[in-house]
């Protein structure tokens, strides 16, 4: 059973049927006893009333007057009887014509003195109790034939059943059009996934069912992070092939030059030219063709971290970097692990190379965004050059090492993840504080920049 509305109405079937039996074998056992229950009180009071009955006749003895019972145990055959014993003595109603009222064994119905037994293929109440009237003990034995009883009791047991199937059916019609209509949101999505695939639309249209709009939400949130992925693969192959294009064509100068003076290392180095662009040229065609991972990663910044510092440490030796790291155990980048690298990685090896010596890293995170602050204790940045070096390629100080996409790829990572990106100055350390703030979830509040003054 794959269907969702199969395994519902299976369920449905299976438990409606369970609790109408239950309930169908609580009615007719509490019918059958409330029945018992009257017929064995009307029983109790007429063994009262034949006990009235007994008396002493100076002539004959012990007799039952039978003008003081009730006459139906006159008629013979009534469905009424009884029969009384004294001094071993029995005396019988009228209506047993020649028969006797079994009362020596039974089965035991839950009532006081009254058992049920079987004469003549029919269910009979007997109640049998002994009294004492006059010195002498008196037993009373009464029975009634319960046949009509029970065939009510059938009959109506029948027609509870056909009731309840009825009613199970009537149920279920009325269960699978609930279920079809709370599952049309899913039809919805459906058709807004083949409209995704086709390109139709970039995102799935938001719905009211609240059981399906967190697969909307993350639906949504998968396809974004693809698109943002791939925007950003193209923009660093963009980068890599801004970068390369200065140099190669140097390199084409310097080659012309060689061909010219019939050098023949020139046509081998045009060669190799040639390939590079081919390259270059081949890796932004796969650009525009990448794809993103899944969301919903947790990767942690202080295992991360420890890595960034001592590889930093060992390419900035001359520097002797000390790096004071204020990290919770609980933040983690709300990422891809290659996205938190890159980020990381920028913001210090940018410190790095502007820094004298020190540079302190503070991450936390709360119910709304992580936040990352990265200073040091370089010559800082004006405001006025603070916008300038944020631009993609844009450096300004070209004796320092690096290709000035840093920063830029830092905002870019921010905007991709829609965080927040201040630059400031480092109050404790006195250079450049680069104050980052991204959100646990798309949806999440993001605070305004922390004006919180260091320590």
């Amino acid at each position: 059973m794959r269907s969702i509305q199969t395994r519902l109405n299976f369920s449905f079937v299976v438990v409606t049927l369970l609790l109408f039996a239950l309930f169908w074998l609580g009615q007719s056992w509490f019918l059958r006893q409330m029945a018992y229950e009257f017929v064995s009180t009307r029983l109790s009071s007429d063994a009262y009333t034949v006990l009235r009955a007994v008396e002493m006749d100076i002539g004959q003895g012990w007799r039952v007057n039978v003008d003081n019972t009730s006459s139906v145990y006159q008629q013979p055959m009534s469905g009424h009887y009884f029969q009384v014993a004294v001094d071993d003595k029995w005396f019988f109603s009228r209506s047993l014509w020649d028969g006797k009222i079994p009362h020596d064994e039974g089965q035991d119905v839950g009532q006081e003195d009254v058992q049920l037994v079987t004469q003549n293929d029919a269910p009979w109440l007997v109640y049998s109790k002994r009294f004492m009237k006059q010195g002498r003990e008196i037993h009373v034995v009464l029975a009634e034939d319960v046949s009509r009883i029970e065939s009510s009791l059938i009959q109506l047991g029948w027609l509870i059943a056909a009731l309840g199937v009825a009613a199970v059916l009537i149920l279920l019609i009325l269960q699978i059009w609930i279920i079809r209509r709370g599952l049309s949101s899913l039809k919805d999505v459906k058709h807004d996934i083949s409209r995704l695939k086709a390109g139709d639309i970039r995102q799935l249209s938001s719905v009211t069912t609240a059981e399906v709009e967190p697969l909307v939400t993350e639906i949504n949130y998968l396809v974004q992070n693809m698109e943002l992925r791939l925007q950003r693969s193209r923009n660093a192959v963009g980068n890599l092939a801004h970068a390369a294009k200065t140099p190669l064509t140097v390199i084409d100068r310097h080659v012309d030059t060689l061909l010219e003076s019939d050098i023949p290392q020139g046509k081998d180095i045009q060669e190799q030219s040639i390939r590079l662009r081919e390259m270059i040229e081949r890796e932004l065609t796969r650009a525009r063709i990448a794809g993103a991972a899944l969301p919903g990663q947790r990767i942690y910044i202080e295992d991360e971290l420890a890595k960034l510092t001592r590889t930093l440490k060992a390419i900035y030796r001359e520097k002797a970097l000390r790096f004071n790291v204020n990290v919770s155990a609980k933040s983690y980048f709300p990422g891809e692990r290659d996205d938190l690298v890159e980020l990381m990685g920028n913001l210090l090896d940018n410190a790095s190379k502007w820094a004298k010596g020190q540079i302190s890293v503070t991450a936390n995170m709360d119910e709304h965004c992580l936040e990352v602050i990265v200073e040091d204790d370089g010559p800082g940045i004006s405001e006025a050059d603070r916008e300038r070096l944020m631009s993609r390629g844009e450096r300004l100080d070209e004796s320092t090492t690096g290709h000035g996409l840093g920063m830029s790829i830092i905002a870019e990572i921010v905007r991709q993840y829609q965080g927040k990106f201040f630059l400031d100055t480092s109050e404790r350390l006195g250079g450049l504080a680069v104050q980052v703030m991204l959100p646990r979830r798309i949806d999440s509040d993001m605070p305004d920049q922390d004006s919180t003054k260091n320590d």
